[in-house]
């Protein structure tokens, strides 16, 4: 059974990874267009329906004096999917001690359900989950899920009971660009899976440096082969323009990077290769 949380430090900073539904399953639609004995070599299996562990997960930060979150991964409609850890985040808050009200930022990579479920909390008549916290998110996310560009999206009805009570209550920060939140953490823009969607770049002490990725990787594979691209992604170009870019970064600063979707705990650093880049797991 694959983990649920784990708690690493950076730095001084302690950040805990922490699972809303950890399956095994499938991968194959997050290498769209690509010979399956390709994508199935990289991955170890022999067959393009092998399960491998996957997650839906976020991460909680903590030590520079505020709580952060970053994504809040499916909602109460995560304890419908039978799987491990489902629907569970609140659950494995508390366990670190940490109460609701005590979480005071919420960072969004991007506004996917399964990244801003728990922004409601539908067991407690859709009241806002954590009612200390201002919601981070890019402008260009923001337009696109309240907006009509968005209207034939199969999940947009759902984002919307997340994102919108959070405006009228005016808990939501818009930025554009690259924008720095605070000391340590920094919104980067990798758009291409979604029109705003941004990775997290973590600091600490001036040296230690964290890159959580978002959905611009599925699978550490995808910084290794820009090209696999997820067939969620709504603009495919882009999306690998930000692949390129978030390897570059992570090869040229020597930061760790791990993703929301990756098996609790994945971290591990993006090398420059003769043929491109590889990632090393650490």
């Amino acid at each position: 059974m694959s983990r649920l949380s784990e708690t690493f430090q950076l730095g001084s900073l302690t950040i805990s990874a922490l699972s809303d539904g950890a399956p095994d399953r499938a991968l194959g639609g997050f290498f769209h267009g690509i010979e399956p004995a390709e994508w199935m070599r990289a991955l170890g299996i022999t067959s393009p329906d092998s399960p491998v562990p996957f997650n839906f997960g976020s991460f909680l930060v903590r030590g520079d004096g505020h709580t952060t979150l970053i994504d809040t991964g499916n909602g109460v409609r995560g304890k419908t999917m039978g799987v491990p850890g489902g629907g569970e985040l609140l659950r494995r808050i508390a366990e670190l001690g940490v109460r609701r009200e005590d979480v005071d930022r919420v960072l969004h990579t991007h506004l996917h359900g399964d990244h801003c479920g728990w922004d409601i909390d539908d067991e407690l008549d859709g009241a806002v989950t954590f009612p200390s916290a201002q919601v981070f998110v890019h402008e260009k996310e923001l337009e696109y899920w309240t907006g009509a560009a968005s209207d034939g999206n199969q999940q947009a009805a759902y984002t919307r009971t997340r994102v919108l009570p959070l405006r009228v209550a005016d808990r939501i920060r818009t930025f554009a660009g690259e924008f720095a939140v605070s000391d340590i953490a920094t919104m980067v823009p990798t758009p291409g899976h979604t029109p705003g969607h941004c990775s997290v770049m973590l600091i600490s002490q001036g040296q230690h440096l964290l890159i959580i990725v978002g959905d611009a990787a599925h699978h550490p594979v995808h910084f290794e082969h820009h090209d696999w691209i997820p067939g969620v992604d709504l603009d495919p170009a882009e999306s690998q323009r930000s692949r390129a870019k978030l390897a570059a970064l992570a090869a040229d600063t020597g930061a760790l990077v791990t993703g929301g979707h990756f098996p609790i705990l994945t971290l591990g650093r993006v090398r420059r290769v003769d043929m491109g880049y590889r990632f090393e797991s650490v």
